[in-house]
Formats: structure tokens, sequence, C-alpha cells
């Protein structure tokens, strides 16, 4: 069967030069149109009606004028907040996150959900709708269109058709996620793991905007990597790349919800930590967790953390060792990828003055001389909100990588594939659209 491949024909280097001019004045405002010229190399007139098109679709906007170089006033530009809104949203593990942004990815409004274990696959979905109405019926507000919805959970996920194809964290398997939401909601649906997306907002957002090699590492319940190389996220052969999570440390260590043993998350995820903590209570160890909690089993990161800063010793001793097993893991990418900087988010990052220092001690004693003095450790810029952005910086990335002049289409991959998802979406209640 032979392939189709779209050639350089002029609508495809017109989108190309459309998207870098997008990109230099989203990274490198104010600008005019002779800065443009001169930084992409285009010619005046190309870059003149590119911005035309780019201004009168509301994606950049004039912001006065100003003396150039030789004296003349030019006319100053920049990326519109006001292009349209921007729907992030992330499926955790027992909760929910759902941001509204802006064009710059400024938030206007955030909201949570909690989700229980025994919450089946559909009430947990049917959340999800709930509180993405919640964020279009804000964004309607805002007088300007809906530019996309990005969710971000932690799965191994076909980006393609948007199909979660199995989440070992929250026992699902084989969810078609974008048809599930292109039936409720006339805008392009983007879905991807956790991590991937969480390094795409640290990309375009956050501590990488300058880095073109850099690994993400978010630690919630479970922990995964997102991998980005020469500027792009690296997806792998079937885009399952990044689950570092599931690399044995221990093969005789804990049972993972993935099946294997000794897992890299099993021994450095929130779970570990709240795990640690409650055994060492059991064994008869003091803690004021016991009276900070409802028993050990009423625990949370949050009761964790606080009795960390109140000097807790079972606490510090669960954090120090966490903080190691995150440090070798993190020594294995850093020995692997060799990137210039690695960035540590999600929920255990907001442990960030206990783990960050063992981290660092650990990732000295046991990577590689040469690849550990180039990668710089950060702290992600939006810590626990990394995967939330993330969904955000979906949406960004595809409007900058290919910036259509027409986004009222319901999605870049509907029609057919949508059509054939809601015939098999028999078991899922189809509402009206918002």
């Amino acid at each position: 069967m032979s392939r189709q491949f779209r050639t350089g024909d002029q609508t495809l280097v017109r989108e190309l030069n459309r998207s870098i001019i997008l990109n230099q004045v989203r990274t490198c405002s104010p600008l005019s149109r002779a800065d443009l010229a001169a930084i992409t190399g285009l010619n005046k007139t190309t870059v003149s009606s590119l911005v035309d098109e780019l201004i009168a679709h509301g994606f950049v906007r004039e912001i006065g004028s100003t003396a150039s170089a030789g004296g003349r006033p030019a006319m100053m530009l920049e990326l519109d907040p006001a292009a349209g809104y921007i729907i992030g949203a992330e499926i955790g593990v027992g909760y929910l996150n759902v941001a509204l942004t802006d064009f710059r990815a400024a938030i206007l409004w955030k909201r949570q959900a909690l989700f229980s274990e025994s919450d089946s696959q559909r009430q947990v979905v049917n959340q999800v709708i709930a509180l993405l109405r919640q964020a279009v019926r804000q964004g309607e507000h805002t007088g300007t269109r809906l530019l996309g919805i990005g969710l971000s959970i932690p799965a191994l996920v076909d980006v393609t058709s948007a199909t979660l194809i199995y989440a070992p964290n929250l026992g699902w398997c084989n969810v078609p996620l974008r048809q599930i939401l292109s039936a409720k909601f006339d805008a392009p649906i983007f879905v991807d793991n956790d991590a991937n997306a969480a390094a795409l907002a640290e990309r375009y957002m956050g501590a990488a905007q300058s880095v073109d090699n850099f690994v993400y590492v978010v630690a919630n319940v479970g922990i995964g990597v997102g991998i980005v190389l020469g500027g792009q996220v690296f997806h792998g052969a079937t885009g399952y790349a990044g689950e570092a999570g599931h690399v044995t440390l221990d093969p005789n260590g804990p049972l993972c919800h993935c099946g294997n043993r000794g897992c890299w998350e099993r021994l450095a995820s929130q779970r570990a930590l709240i795990e640690r903590v409650q055994k060492a209570i059991q064994a008869g160890q003091s803690s004021s967790i016991s009276a900070m909690s409802e028993g050990a089993n009423g625990l949370s990161l949050q009761i964790v953390l606080e009795a960390a800063r109140q000097g807790d010793a079972v606490v510090r001793r669960a954090l120090e060792e966490t903080g190691e097993y995150l440090g070798i893991g993190i020594a294995n990418l850093i020995n692997t990828f060799n990137p210039d900087l690695v960035a540590f988010g999600g929920m255990l990052s907001l442990a960030e003055e206990f783990l960050a220092p063992v981290i660092q001690r650990t990732v000295s004693q046991r990577a590689m001389s040469g690849p550990r003095e180039v990668a710089q450790f950060v702290v992600s810029t939006f810590k626990s909100d990394a995967c939330v952005m993330g969904g955000v910086a979906l949406v960004m990335h595809d409007i900058l990588s290919h910036p259509r002049l027409d986004l009222t289409s319901s999605s870049p991959h509907s029609g057919a594939l949508a059509t054939q998802a809601l015939a098999r979406l028999s078991a899922w209640p189809v509402a009206a659209r918002s």
C-alpha cells in the first residue's frame, strides 16, 4: 500500500513560514516587521503578508510605533492574549484539574475536584466533562473563541487518535478520549501522557524555554518522564517513550500496578513516600503524624509536609530515602540522555526544600561526571500544576506549529475517526455540545 506524503507545495511553505513568524513574535516581542524579516531571512513583502494574516485572524496585534534604527517609526507587534481561550485538563490519580488560560497561557480560572478509587471510569470521565463545561462557560465571558482543549493523563496514549491505551495507576484500558470529548465540545481536542505534556509546558512557558535537550520528571502517585530532544518531545516508535517510572531498580522490590516488581515509581513516588511514613508508624516509631491525621491510613502529602516542616524525624527519614531513589533514577536519565537540563515537577516537587538537596547529592554520587557536569537540575516552574498546564501547552503547540487560519472545525483529526468512534460509544451518554 502506497503512503501519501505532503510535499513542499506553496500552502505548506506558507504554513511553515507563518509558524516561524508566530513563534518569533511569541518569544521575542515586541518586534517590528523589519525585525522579523532580519531575524527570519524572509523578504519584507512575505513577512508583511504573513503578519497581516496573523493580525486579521487575531493571533498577533500591533501595540504602537517606535523609532527604528533609521529613525522612521516602526509598528511593533506582540502575541495577542485575546486571540482566544485555551482549556487545559489533567486526570490524575484521585483528582481532576482544569485551567482556563488566554493565548499567552495566563490562568484566568482554575478548578480541582477529587474522585475515589471506587468511582467508575464513566463517572470520572463525566466529572471531567462537567468541569470542562464550567471552563467553557467561563471562557465565553471573555468574548473570544475556544482555541482547543488539551488533556494530560498518566497513561500510555496513542497521540494520533488521542486514545488512552493503558493507565496502570487508574486501571483504565483503551478509552477513546478524543472521540468522547469531541461528542461534547466543538473544539480541537488533544491528549497526551502527563509527563510529555508537562515537558511541553516547561518548554513553552517555563524554565526550559531556551533548552533543546532536557528531561522532565513528573512525580505524583506514579512517575513519568517527558523527553525533549532537539526541541521536540520524543514519543518513540509507537508513542510510548518516557515510561521510566517502570524501569526496575529493585527486582525483589514491592509489586507495582504495572505487574512488575521494584519499579522506580514504587520506590520514589508520592505513594512510596506516604507508605514509608505509614510503615514506620505501624512499626511503633514515634511521630507527630498520628495526632495530625486519622491514623497512618489518613495520610496526605500536605500532612506529611507539615510534619516535616515541624521537624518530625520519621517523616524526614522517609523524605531522605525517597529523595535518594529519585536521585538514582535521575542519575540514570542523565547517563542515558546527556540532557542540558532536568526539570522536576508534579506533586512531590512541593517538597523541594527536602528533596532537592538529596536528589542533587545522589546525582553527584551516581551520574557519570561528563553528563552530570552539563545537566542543570531545576524544579518545575509549575510544580503541582505542571500537568494541567501541560494540557494548555498541547493546544499552544499545535497552533504554534501549524497556525491554521480556520479554527472553526471541531478537531484537526475529527471527521471519519470521530464518526467511527461514536458508533463504538454506546456505553457513553452522548449529550449536546456545550
